[in-house]
């Protein structure tokens, strides 16, 4: 299922994305990427979410942690192009952009969760990823802008959901 969303990101990047700009997106690339890595090391035994292999993911993309690489390094690059590369001028355009990646992101998640290639735990749920996608595209929104917001608007926002949340500490 994950291999499929690649190849669907691949291809709209191919059409949609401006990846001459890549280099004036890049920090915000690895901010994004940081992030995931860091949800992938912290809460690497209290997932709230967890990738399933399915179908050729079973000979592609084997584990949670093989798919979130996957998904770290070949689809956020192509989104971080299209997304941020076609990122509108107006506040009322940008809001609704926000709004259109979180409800993409919303839509490709409910598939992968109705196909049983996610999983959720520990009280996490599709309205919770879906504000998680809020949160997240506004973040990289504002990562393109001010760096430096952007990461102290994402301290907070893991902060909070520790709080939340309340794993155990990383061991």
């Amino acid at each position: 299922m994950q291999t499929s969303f690649i190849v669907f990101f691949v291809i709209v990047s191919l059409f949609l994305g401006k990846w001459r700009r890549l280099s004036e997106f890049y920090s915000t690339l690895l901010f994004w990427i940081i992030g995931d890595l860091l949800y992938g090391a912290l809460l690497y035994h209290y997932r709230v979410w967890e990738f399933q292999p399915v179908w050729i993911d079973h000979v592609l993309l084997p584990t949670h942690s093989i798919i979130a690489i996957a998904i770290a390094f070949l689809i956020y690059p192509c989104v971080i192009v299209v997304y941020l590369g076609r990122f509108p001028q107006s506040p009322f355009k940008r809001l609704g952009w926000i709004l259109l990646w979180a409800v993409i992101f919303e839509c490709i998640e409910l598939i992968a969760y109705m196909n049983e290639s996610i999983i959720h735990q520990h009280g996490w749920t599709l309205l919770w990823s879906f504000i998680f996608n809020i949160i997240t595209y506004s973040l990289l929104a504002i990562h393109n802008w001010k760096p430096w917001v952007a990461w102290i608007l994402a301290i907070f926002f893991i902060l909070l959901l520790w709080n939340i949340f309340d794993p155990p500490l990383p061991q």
